[in-house]
Order: structure tokens, then C-alpha cells, then sequence
């Protein structure tokens, strides 16, 4: 479910001529028993609105009031005020000048014609306030304040996202509160410049255009209008002519195909980056501990693996999962293959009751999704199979994958040509009520190359693209290359230029240790042999460290000592061992 939160002004929205009809009562009554919850946004004092709507606490979850300035929760009779209270030098500065006016707890309200007035009352006084016009209302509030600043704090105090609000206004105070909502709605008779920056404006006016768009869109989840939000998309590349590659944040459930070291980590890095910047939460199980890195986006926690921070309980990760402004990485990497499925079928659970509460998290992501999710069955795979809020599924191919999630994707991406094509006609021949597969061929991807497809119609044709860069360099399988045991044959061996030795490296941390004893004749040998550059690159899959180090051996004129000293501090600054 998208939207959890109805957010709505009262005068000229929800209310006509200072009161609310009995049918808009019953319309938002239905919005409150589809589980959502209902707040009003109004600059009117508390007072005032309890004498125009009697039934203000059985009909709204919460009230932002004084424009923002007062925060009410009904079910508790409990009264916040967020803002400063009038200055007693600006209350008597308005009174020497005539200024008619209402106090609120912390709000000022007069009309439009005295805002001169108002002004230099507010400079004699020395104090901060903000004029807000609307229509012919004046308020002066304190500085910051808006219906924006209100309702947030509301959100956080309740757990609720602004990317799972709608709302709903007709006046310029509108504007903040509007701003922050995953889909603004103006009513047809709102200010031209609230219409204007409104994602819907509806046909009719006041509440009558209120009512038939709650009606229409909040009742059925915005359904026919989460598509169209194009605003609400991010960006994973561009195509040969240069337009962006996007996928809307909702409703799209992406697989992700291709071997073991084509980017496809890169990709869903890319994905991952991009909804944290737009604020939305995502969880992203990491069987094969590839996402470090991502601890470095702002509000990330990564966990498990080897590192101090433990996989969180059931009881913990309830809690993290209900964090507006928090995204998990979940490092799987320490775990058996059983205990793999078992904790994630544990995750589907948990985000499944948060998604149902509250909408968070916002993503779901499945790397190596193979692993717990495998072609032979699993609980997790019951689970998401007919989920329809936002997924990600990552793996090697899909033959790999539960047989029951094959109808679940509706977007293809892959950063290898012949997995791409392969996979496409794969699942358009499962699915017979759509046209045949149309691969793109060509020649084979060039690195940081990918594909797309829409698989429900809702884009036409497949496309090539660059995948944009990522602005937090991802180390492909950190902890494992760096902690973990790599096999003999993929591990390095220091023989020395006699083959005395038989040393071997099974991490980089191990190799690092390794390269500090050895003699200068081994180090010598190998560098020479450009053993370390291969190694990087075929063996612990980092094109670009090997890149750096090829170019160390490829310097003849640079001494032992130097060479050694450049390539552990190159391994180092990169992996942090």
C-alpha cells in the first residue's frame, strides 16, 4: 500500500462555509476504516476549530494546527506547541497601531489588509515572525514554522513516511505541507499558483473536488495515478541518445540477471543509492557480504557479517524496519546456506507486518537471491510472490530462482547481453497473454553497459544503456575478500623466484602480512611476472586495483622497497585491512 497518511487542509478542502457535509464525514470515516490515517492541516486555533467541527476528535487521527504551530492528538487529549508564544512587544505594538488580531498559543491571526501594518509592528518589536497570507487571512507565526514543520513532526513522532502522504489544500498556506507529500492535490478552486505546482488539481471545487478524489484515487491506493508521477522516479542511466533510463518507485518489482562479475552489484548499488537520496527507506539482504560500501549513505546500517554489529533479532529488526529515515544492508555472509533462508524468510515476515503498518521500507532488495530464494522452494519465495509493493531480485539466472517468483517481476535489467535476451524470452514464454520477446541483440556489453525491459507494456521495446555512476564506490565482496577464506586455487601463493616458498594469501588482510615478510627477491619475482595484477583482477574480481597495480609493475624503474610500500597502500586505502 502506498498511501497511509491523508493529509488535509479544513476551510474551502474538507469544509464549506466553515463546516463539514455529512457525505464528506462518511468519506473520511471510509478512509480511517481502510486503515489509513487522517490529519487535518488547518491555520485555525484549536478553540475556533472545536466550535466549527464539534466532532474534530472522532473524525481526525491528528491536527496540525495554528498553521503548523500546535500539534493535537486526539485519541490522548494531548496538546504540543511547536512554536514560540506571542511576544507581549509585538502583541502591544499591534494594538498601538490598530491592528485587529486573534492570539493563538503561538500564533498571531489578522487579515491581509493590515500586513504594512503587521510589518512594522514586527520591526518596532524586534522579534521574528513570518507572514503567511490566506486568502484574506494574515498570520503571523514564528520563524519556520509552516504546516509543513507540523506535520512532520507528527510523522516522526508516529512513524510514518512524508513518500506515504497525500495532500490535499486550496490556499497559499497550502504550499509547505503540499510540498513534502508524495502527491499534492490542489482542489479546482484553489490559488492559480497552488494548482499550478500540484501534482493533481481536481475538476470540482472545494470539498465536492475533495470528496470525489478521495473517493477515486486515496480509497483505491492512487492506483491509476502512481504511474504517471514522473517526478517520483529514479534515474539508472541514459540510453545512446542520451534520454534516462528511469523506474518509478512504485509499483516496480525488478529482476536483476547476469554472471558473477558483470556489474550487476554495480546496478543494484546504483538503485540503492539513488531512493536513499530521495529519502526513501530500503532493506537490502546481502548473502555474499557485497555492500559495505553503503554504510556510507546517509541513514545506511549495515549488518552482520563479521564486523561488531550482529544481524539484528526479530524483536530488533521490528524496530529498524519502522524507521522512516533508516535503511538496512543485512551482511548474510556468516551464515550457511540454511541459515541463510531461514533469516530471510524471518525478514519477508517482518517487512511484510511493517510494509502493512506504515509503508516502510519503501524498497526491498534480494542480492544473490539464489541463495535464499532457490529454484527447489523456500518460505521466503511463498512469501513475495504476490507482492506488489517495490522488490528487487538479484541473482545469477533465473532457472536459479523459486519457480514461484517467475510472474512475480515486472521489469527485467541485465548487465550481460546473452542473460538479458535469454531471460527475456524465458519469461515472455511463461507468460502467454503477452506479445513474444523481442531481444535487443548487438554486440556483446561493454563495461558499465545494461539492458531494460518492461514486461507488463507499460514501456515499450527493450533498450541498451550506460549505467550512471555511483557516487559511493562499490568494493565488490569486501568482507569476503578481505575476512573471509578464498579456495586454494583462487588464493596467492609467494613461491619465490626458486620456488622455495609456499605461502599462501587466502584474504587480502592475509596478503598484506604475507607481503610485509616476505624477501625482496620474492616480492621482486612476482611483481615482475605482473602475479599480483592478475590476481586482483581474476581472483578478486577489482579490475580497478588491478589496474593501478599492473601499472606498478610495469615501472622497472621503481625499486623493490617502493613498489611494495605503493602496493600495500593502494590495497589498504581501498579494502581498509
Amino acid at each position: 500500500m502506498i498511501v497511509h497518511v491523508l493529509a488535509c487542509d479544513y476551510d474551502g478542502t474538507v469544509a464549506d462555509h466553515g463546516h463539514v457535509s455529512r457525505d464528506m464525514a462518511a468519506t473520511l470515516a471510509r478512509v480511517r476504516e481502510s486503515g489509513r490515517k487522517l490529519v487535518l492541516v488547518t491555520g485555525r486555533v484549536l478553540p475556533d476549530l472545536r466550535h466549527v467541527c464539534p466532532t474534530v476528535d472522532e473524525m481526525f487521527d491528528a491536527v496540525v494546527a495554528e498553521n503548523g504551530a500546535v500539534l493535537y492528538f486526539p485519541a490522548r487529549r494531548e496538546v504540543k506547541v511547536l512554536g514560540d508564544a506571542p511576544e507581549p512587544a509585538l502583541v502591544d505594538q499591534l494594538r498601538r497601531r490598530e491592528v485587529p488580531h486573534d492570539l493563538g498559543s503561538s500564533l498571531i491571526a489578522t487579515l491581509a489588509p493590515f500586513a504594512e501594518e503587521s510589518i512594522a509592528a514586527i520591526r518596532e518589536a524586534g522579534v521574528e515572525r513570518t507572514l503567511v497570507f490566506n486568502k484574506g487571512a494574515l498570520m503571523l507565526l514564528p520563524g519556520g514554522v509552516t504546516k509543513a514543520t507540523g506535520l512532520e513532526a507528527w510523522l516522526t513522532a508516529m512513524g510514518y513516511s512524508p513518500h506515504n502522504v497525500v495532500g490535499i489544500g486550496d490556499g497559499e498556506n497550502d504550499h509547505a505541507f503540499l510540498a513534502i507529500a508524495e502527491l499534492s492535490v490542489a482542489v479546482g478552486d484553489a490559488v492559480p499558483a497552488l494548482r499550478e505546482r500540484a501534482d493533481y488539481v481536481t475538476a470540482e471545487h472545494g470539498s465536492h473536488g475533495a470528496r470525489r478524489f478521495i473517493e477515486d484515487h486515496v480509497l483505491t491506493d492512487i492506483a491509476a495515478l502512481a504511474p504517471g508521477l514522473v517526478r517520483h522516479r529514479v534515474n539508472l542511466g541514459d540510453r545512446a541518445d542520451g534520454t534516462p533510463v528511469r523506474v518509478p518507485v512504485h509499483g516496480t518489482r525488478l529482476l536483476v540477471v547476469g554472471p558473477s562479475a558483470s556489474g550487476k552489484s554495480t546496478l543494484t548499488g546504483l538503485l540503492v543509492e539513488r531512493l536513499v537520496e530521495t529519502g526513501r527507506s530500503v532493506c537490502l539482504l546481502d548473502p555474499e557480504g557485497d555492500y559495505q560500501s553503503l554504510s556510507d549513505l546517509e541513514g545506511m546500517l549495515v549488518l552482520g557479517g563479521k564486523s561488531d554489529h550482529g544481524l539484528p533479532t526479530a524483536d530488533e529488526l521490528e524496530q529498524f524496519l519502522r524507521r522512516p529515515r533508516t535503511s538496512l544492508v543485512l551482511n548474510l555472509s556468516s551464515m550457511s546456506r540454511p541459515d541463510k533462508v531461514e533469516y530471510g524468510a524471518l525478514v519477508f515476515a517482518k517487512i511484510a507486518a511493517a510494509r502493512s503498518a506504515t509503508g516502510l521500507p519503501h524498497w526491498l532488495l534480494v542480492d544473490e537471491a539464489h541463495h535464499l530464494l532457490p529454484a527447489d522452494g523456500s518460505p521466503g519465495a511463498e512469501a513475495l510472490k504476490a507482492v506488489r509493493d517495490p522488490l528487487c531480485v538479484i541473482t545469477l539466472s533465473v532457472d536459479d530462482l523459486a519457480r514461484d517468483l517467475h510472474a512475480t517481476p515486472n521489469v527485467l535489467a541485465s548487465t550481460d547481453l546473452d542473460a538479458f535476451d535469454a531471460t527475456l524470452r524465458a519469461l515472455r514464454a511463461e507468460r502467454p497473454d503477452r506479445p513474444p520477446a523481442a531481444p535487443i541483440g548487438g554486440p556483446p556489453f561493454a563495461r558499465g553497459e545494461a539492458a531494460i525491459a518492461w514486461l507488463d507494456d507499460s514501456e515499450s521495446g527493450a533498450t541498451r544503456f550506460t549505467v550512471a555512476r555511483r557516487r559511493v564506490e562499490h568494493r565488490r565482496h569486501v568482507r569476503k575478500y578481505t575476512e573471509g577464506e578464498l579456495p586454494p586455487d583462487r588464493s596467492f601463493y609467494f613461491r619465490g623466484p626458486a620456488g622455495a616458498l609456499n605461502l599462501r594469501a587466502a584474504n587480502l588482510v592475509r596478503f598484506c602480512e604475507l607481503a610485509d615478510g616476505v624477501d625482496p627477491d620474492t616480492w621482486a619475482f612476482h611483481l615482475r611476472h605482473g602475479d599480483y595484477s592478475r590476481w586482483l583482477r581474476e581472483m578478486i574480481k577489482d579490475p580497478e586495483l588491478a589496474t593501478e597495480m599492473a601499472g606498478l609493475e610495469s615501472n622497472l624503474a621503481l625499486p623493490p622497497a617502493a613498489s611494495r610500500r605503493e602496493a600495500l597502500a593502494a590495497i589498504r586505502r581501498r579494502y581498509a585491512v
